[in-house]
């Protein structure tokens, strides 16, 4: 290479253009920038790997929550199955779950018909049971979702998607209670409606606070006594 090319490429890199410069003076420049383009091409490389590795971990999350989100309803159908409230409530197009007491209360009693009898009694000692362990049910629910997902504890990588299935189970099984104990209360609620109607009921009590009192533990009596169990508080 001429020396001419070799003091412009000197200059062009920052160095002193001596016009002494020498073939290995050139070699070494070479190097430099050689080294410098490898290091922009490996900084560049490892920047688009990690970038990649976060792409796919985003994914593997968002289909690891898309089946734990479908497990989780299996689970939660499976306890409203086992507390018998699919045999009692009604489920709307809007998705939104209901009960009517009145079809099941009569002449101031309980008027269930066998299936829905059986399945309310049973049920409800079931949720009374598994209610009295608290740990010992999310426990439960969370080794059956897992199950229900396919998935096993190491499937989760991120404290993130770690805390939101711990906030899901608690919701969802904190959501099965509150429709077991609102069918109880439903149907007690109706009873003491039916009680009022009929004076005869509260002979010679004339305490309306006594009244009151009267009504509660008597409705909740009676579902005590066809469950076989305490109503959830």
């Amino acid at each position: 290479m001429r020396t001419g090319n070799i003091i412009a490429l000197r200059r062009l890199l920052g160095g002193k253009a001596d016009r002494r410069a020498s073939a290995d003076d050139l070699q070494g420049l070479l190097l430099q920038v050689v080294f410098a383009l490898l290091m922009i091409f490996m900084i560049a490389y490892f920047i688009f790997v990690d970038q990649q590795k976060k792409t796919r971990a985003e994914e593997v999350m968002a289909v690891n929550r898309q089946k734990l989100t479908l497990a989780l309803e299996k689970v939660a159908e499976d306890y409203r199955i086992r507390y018998g409230l699919n045999a009692l409530m009604t489920q709307g197009t809007d998705g939104k779950r209901t009960f009517e007491p009145d079809a099941h209360v009569q002449g101031g009693r309980l008027a269930l018909a066998p299936a829905a009898k059986s399945a309310f009694a049973g049920g409800s000692a079931a949720a009374f049971a598994d209610y009295a362990h608290g740990a010992d049910l999310a426990a439960a629910w969370r080794r059956g979702v897992f199950a229900a997902a396919g998935l096993s504890e190491t499937d989760l990588t991120d404290d993130a998607e770690r805390e939101w299935l711990e906030k899901a189970i608690a919701e969802n099984v904190e959501q099965v209670r509150l429709d077991a104990r609102g069918v109880q209360r439903s149907l007690a609620a109706r009873l003491q409606r039916q009680w009022v109607e009929d004076p005869k009921a509260f002979a010679g009590t004339d305490d309306v606070g006594a009244i009151a009192e009267l009504l509660k533990a008597k409705s909740l009596e009676k579902i005590t006594e066809i469950t076989g169990s305490e109503v959830l508080p």
